[in-house]
């Protein structure tokens, strides 16, 4: 098993993760107004509290350089 930390991961892939968090919005809600900067906000804060600062994952999961 690997060890992450996966809000660092998810901090470094910000932009892609606040896209894909619109795109998903749009989909699900169209045409449904949403403050999409506080709900980004409000799912890091709660990932933040589900998560362990580090987490196991599989090797498989994980490549190193």
């Amino acid at each position: 098993m690997a060890r992450i930390k996966p809000i660092e991961i998810f901090d470094h892939l910000n932009i892609q993760m606040r896209a894909a968090l619109d795109e998903a919005v749009e989909r699900a809600l169209p045409g449904v107004e949403v403050d999409r900067r506080k709900l980004y906000l409000e799912f890091r804060r709660s990932l933040a509290t589900r998560l362990k600062a580090w987490e196991n994952v599989p090797n498989a999961a994980v490549d190193a350089d």
